[in-house]
């Protein structure tokens, strides 16, 4: 005859053992999950939580969600624990950034054992994967939309293009080089040639092509296609109202490998975003130096102009990206300079401060040549 506390042991053994299987089911779920009370203090949560965290499960319980979870000292913007707890509804939000990550959290209402909500349990979604996914999906579409825009660009300007070489280049055959407008006429045909290369190069940074393998590369001068950049943009007496610094290494003669065309485009690009960004006048400092283990030339493009909002850096090299007035600019500029650069195996960096100015760096794979100096 079993005794009534053999029974009880028996009740007791059967409840702690659907415990421990609950526990250990909740602990395989790879999802965060943790049970929080209405002050925001953890009652439950699973390893995965826990791992997150950083924390043994047992440091764990007792803490405040938002700090243990996300670091912070206060609640995390968007939770929705206390309109769950209000409304007695399911509710979710996004959390963002947390090591880098991105979640999704459905918080539930949870009520105890006389029917009175104690808390909610909080479950975590990774989407960091589809947060990248769905980015890469959008970039994906904007190219496309830049494959459409550039054919009728090609077929638009190809003619006009063509009228423009044509001319420049009677004309070189009849102005004496000793001439003062002959520079000027070489650089209507140079400038002439850079927009029809622009537009091939922006038909194959919409279709994503690899470089063509027979693309002309040489060794090109960074200071002479600097010179040639800045001597087009400030045509026509735009360099008036602008302080024009050039801090160059007179020892070194610093160069690329690449195609000088495409090098132009990137200095031009940048030094007319910088004028720009100067409405009223200001400085520009045009600067070359090898970084300390002489691996890399590093050209920098500052002006002292209106600065670029830290919300938008990440964004500035995306294709259609402006911060612009409507109708001034394609937000196209910048992502082509990028993608110059990283073809030629080297990358573009960008600092800057509100009303205090940018520099743009762009750094080079070093090919340095001593000058002789005296």
């Amino acid at each position: 005859m079993v005794t009534k506390k053999a029974k009880m042991e028996q009740s007791l053994e059967f409840i702690e053992g659907i415990k421990r299987r609950w526990m250990a089911t909740v602990d395989a779920i790879v999802d965060p999950l943790m049970l929080i009370d209405k002050d925001y203090k953890v009652i439950q949560a699973n390893q995965a939580l826990a791992k997150i965290a950083g924390k043994d499960i047992k440091k764990v319980v007792g803490s405040h969600c938002y700090k243990m979870f996300a670091g912070r000292d206060t609640p995390c913007p968007g939770c929705k624990l206390q309109e769950s707890i209000s409304t007695e509804t399911t509710q979710t939000f996004e959390l963002n950034a947390i090591d880098n990550r991105y979640y999704e959290v459905a918080t539930q209402p949870i009520l105890d054992g006389n029917g009175v909500i104690e808390g909610s349990l909080h479950i975590y979604r990774d989407r960091t994967l589809a947060k990248q996914l769905q980015s890469q999906l959008i970039q994906t579409e904007k190219l496309a939309s830049i494959g459409l825009l550039a054919g009728g660009i090609a077929h638009e300007l190809n003619n006009p293009l063509a009228g423009i070489l044509l001319f420049s280049q009677m004309l070189l055959r009849t102005v004496s080089k000793d001439s003062v407008y002959y520079q000027d006429v070489e650089e209507i045909e140079n400038a002439a040639k850079r927009c029809k290369a622009i537009v091939d190069n922006l038909l194959d940074f919409a279709r994503q092509q690899p470089v063509v393998s027979g693309e002309l590369k040489e060794v090109v001068s960074l200071h002479e296609a600097l010179a040639a950049a800045l001597r087009f943009s400030t045509a026509g007496g735009k360099a008036n109202r602008f302080e024009i610094i050039e801090k160059f290494d007179a020892t070194l003669d610093v160069k690329a490998t690449g195609n000088r065309n495409k090098l132009i485009q990137v200095f031009l690009n940048l030094i007319q975003n910088a004028l720009q960004a100067m409405p009223n006048g200001g400085r520009l400092t045009l600067r070359s130096f090898t970084t300390e283990d002489a691996a890399w030339n590093v050209i920098e493009i500052e002006d002292s102009g209106v600065g670029i909002p830290a919300a938008h850096l990440k964004k500035i090299f995306d294709p259609f990206f402006t911060s612009k007035a409507e109708g001034e600019g394609t937000g196209l500029g910048l992502s082509i300079c990028h993608g110059i650069i990283e073809e030629l195996g080297g990358r573009i960096e960008v600092r800057s401060k509100l009303r205090k100015g940018t520099t743009f760096a762009l750094y080079f794979r070093a090919t340095i040549v001593l000058r002789e100096v005296g």
